[in-house]
Order: C-alpha cells, then sequence, then structure tokens
C-alpha cells in the first residue's frame, strides 16, 4: 500500500491529465508519455483528489458513479505502480526533449491541415490515380529502382531517399500533431528488420479520437504530393537522367504507401489509423499477446496481463489477429526474398570492386558506400533493439 498525506495526495494528482476518448477515460502524465484508460469512477476518483486530495470523499464519489464500493486504496496503488504519482524528479520515460519544431504554432501547422489543404491532398491522389490508370508508361517498375549507371550508386541514392523523404513524411506528422495542439517527439528507431524514422504522438490520446485522423494520415498524405509532383514533372518530358531519378522517386514513395498498408503488425500508420476508427487502447499489445497464447504459451505475467486487457482491445484482438500474423509473414517474406538476396548480391559486386580496384579509386569509395549502406540496413536494427531494451529496463523508455 502507498500512503500519501492529502495535501501530498492533491499535489500528485493535480499533475494528472483527465480526457474522455468516447468510450473510456485517459489518465496521463504528460513530461512521462504514460496515459492509462479507465472507466468513469475512476476518473470521478483522480477529479475528486485534484480537488480535495481526500482519499476517503475520492473513494465515495467513485462509489457513487459505479453504484457499488470501490476500493480507493488500492486504485492509488494502481496508478503509483503505473508511475502517475511519482514526484517530478522520479518520472521516467520520457523520450529526450528534443522537439525540432517547437517554434512552429498551432496556427501555423493548422494551415497545412485545414478543408483547403485537405483539398489539395485528396486532388494529389486523385492525380496519381488518374495518371496510373491512364499513362502506362508511368506506371513504376522494378527497373526504375537502377537509376544510376552502377548498383552501388543507386542503392546509394535510394538511402539518400530514405532519409529526405522519410524526414519529410515524419515532419508532416509532427506538424498535423502541433496543428492540434499535440506536442511531438522525434526519433530513429525501428519497425522489425528496418530502420524507421519516429514520431512519438502518445498524448494523442488527450483528443478526442475524431481529430486524430489527420495526424495519422499526413504523412501519407504528404507522399501523395511527392508522387503526384514527381508524375507531374515526368508528363513535361524531361531530360532522361531527369526522369529517371523522377521515376524512382515515383517507385520509392508509392512502396512507401503501400508498406504503410501492409505493415500492420509493426505499427505502420495504417495500424494507427485502424486502432482508433476500432476504439481500441492497446490492440497492438493484445493482438501480440492473443497471437502468442494461440501460437506458443505466455508466461504468468503475460497471462495476466492480457487478462486484464480491456474487453474492446480483447473483443478485436481475436480477428485483428489474422491480419497480423499475416503481415509477419508477409514481412518475413520480403526479407527472404528480397532484401537478403539484395544485400548478398549488392555484398558481392561490393567485393568485386575492393578487389578489383586501388585503395582510394572511385570504385574502392563506391563499394565502401554500399558497404555502409547494408551495414545500415541489417546491422542497425538489432542494435536499436538492444539499446531500446537497456534503456527499458533503465526506466527510461516506456
Amino acid at each position: 500500500m502507498t500512503a500519501f498525506l492529502d495535501e501530498e495526495l492533491r499535489e500528485r494528482a493535480a499533475r494528472l491529465t483527465v480526457s474522455f476518448d468516447g468510450e473510456a477515460w485517459i489518465l496521463g502524465r504528460a513530461e512521462s508519455g504514460v496515459f492509462v484508460a479507465v472507466p468513469e469512477p475512476g476518473a470521478v476518483f483522480v477529479t475528486t483528489l485534484q480537488e480535495t486530495g481526500s482519499l476517503a470523499e475520492a473513494t465515495a464519489r467513485a462509489g457513487e458513479i459505479a453504484g457499488e464500493p470501490v476500493d480507493g486504496t488500492d486504485f492509488i496503488d494502481g496508478l503509483t505502480a503505473a508511475g502517475l504519482l511519482d514526484p517530478p524528479a522520479e518520472v521516467t520515460g520520457g523520450r529526450g526533449q528534443i522537439r525540432w519544431i517547437e517554434g512552429v504554432s498551432p496556427r501555423t501547422a493548422a494551415r497545412l491541415f485545414g478543408p483547403a489543404a485537405w483539398s489539395c491532398y485528396g486532388a494529389a491522389a486523385v492525380v496519381v490515380v488518374a495518371l496510373m490508370l491512364l499513362r502506362p508508361e508511368l506506371r513504376p517498375s522494378w527497373d526504375d529502382a537502377w537509376l544510376l549507371p552502377s548498383p552501388g550508386l543507386s542503392a546509394f541514392t535510394w538511402l539518400l531517399f530514405g532519409i529526405a523523404f522519410g524526414a519529410l513524411h515524419e515532419s508532416w506528422h509532427w506538424l498535423a500533431g502541433r496543428a492540434i495542439g499535440v506536442p511531438a517527439i522525434f526519433r530513429v528507431s525501428y519497425r522489425g528488420v528496418y530502420v524507421v524514422y519516429e514520431t512519438d504522438l502518445t498524448q494523442i490520446v488527450t483528443v478526442p479520437r475524431d481529430r486524430r485522423y489527420g495526424v495519422y494520415l499526413a504523412g501519407m498524405a504528404i507522399d501523395t504530393v511527392v508522387v503526384a509532383t514527381a508524375l507531374g514533372l515526368r508528363l513535361l518530358d524531361p531530360p532522361a537522367a531527369v526522369d529517371d531519378v523522377l521515376a524512382a522517386v515515383v517507385l520509392f514513395q508509392l512502396l512507401g504507401i503501400v508498406w504503410q498498408w501492409a505493415a500492420l503488425p509493426l505499427r505502420s500508420d495504417s495500424y494507427a489509423l485502424l486502432a482508433n476508427a476500432l476504439r481500441c487502447h492497446n490492440l497492438y499489445r493484445t493482438t501480440w499477446l492473443t497471437a502468442k497464447a494461440k501460437l506458443f504459451r505466455l508466461t504468468p505475467d503475460e497471462a495476466t496481463e492480457l487478462s486484464e486487457m480491456s474487453a474492446r482491445d480483447l473483443q478485436v484482438a481475436r480477428w485483428f489477429v489474422v491480419p497480423y500474423v499475416a503481415g509477419i509473414a508477409a514481412m518475413a517474406w520480403i526479407l527472404v526474398t528480397g532484401v537478403l538476396p539484395l544485400a548478398v548480391s549488392l555484398g558481392g559486386w561490393a567485393l568485386t570492386q575492393f578487389g578489383a580496384g586501388p585503395i582510394g579509386s572511385a570504385g574502392f569509395w563506391e563499394a565502401l558506400a554500399v558497404a555502409v549502406y547494408i551495414a545500415v540496413q541489417l546491422g542497425l536494427p538489432p542494435l536499436l533493439a538492444l539499446r531500446e531494451r537497456r534503456l527499458r529496463r533503465a526506466g527510461e523508455l516506456l
């Protein structure tokens, strides 16, 4: 049992945010990114603590809403265990307060996501679909990936594409969050075996669900604009070298959009959209535990965790586990049939270049660039996973 004096309890409860998302109440600590869903009696309990600091009064009011006696002490213990009542100096889980565009006001950001802006995004999508249907010569092919004379330079160019367009994609998520007053944190992370940029929008749970869709769609919206722009420029019949670059951009961006819809088990943008539309709070974790329970065996702690998931999450996870597992299989298939063979092929080419040319030659530097590319693609995800595990154990990641 955690014991607090009334004034101390009131002070700690005052740091919590309480919001309603349409089905449940969300309690959170903005500075730590810790949020939990509770029924209405739990929200009343916290708001009463914020008003009075009295555990007895909070318990009584919560019991009135629940229609039965509640255990206020047990609820306090639960909030403490979740880290919601920790003093500021002990709060863990902050993900590095690096906010690149904190200076952009919500009003400025909102101009990029108002009705006129979404009309432009929609028009870009229409243009892309129309050109794909009406102009077969503009449709991307795998040949477009080799936009430069050598495999090494082409691979390095795709790495640059990933950096530039990945940053643009996440910046649009960031700005969309800013537009509705939700702060975001940017970092480099991984999804399965892929290095990715990630925008942490944990605090979006404090806004109504119907205001979240624009944030989740923002990345794909700007990706679509890039595709439409590249296709439009190709219609102008540019020089062959420029056209090759534009074709590669179209292929890269369209693959990214398709990936967002295919990679549900990797918590892609489409996963966030579906989880929000299905009114789930922790669908990813619930689905993972459900899948593990069906295929393997849960640990006692995992079994307890699954049993405590919300009824809605458990209901959706029963069928969501099918596309979830299918997505894992698809990602594994892509790794085995696409990523690894490409890495082996490029690695073999690089070794040949290393052996054929002297140190410092153009072939040497090109081969070195390919080696770096392979190392980043295959080596960074496990390193990031180890780093996050270490930070999680230290209490610096939730």
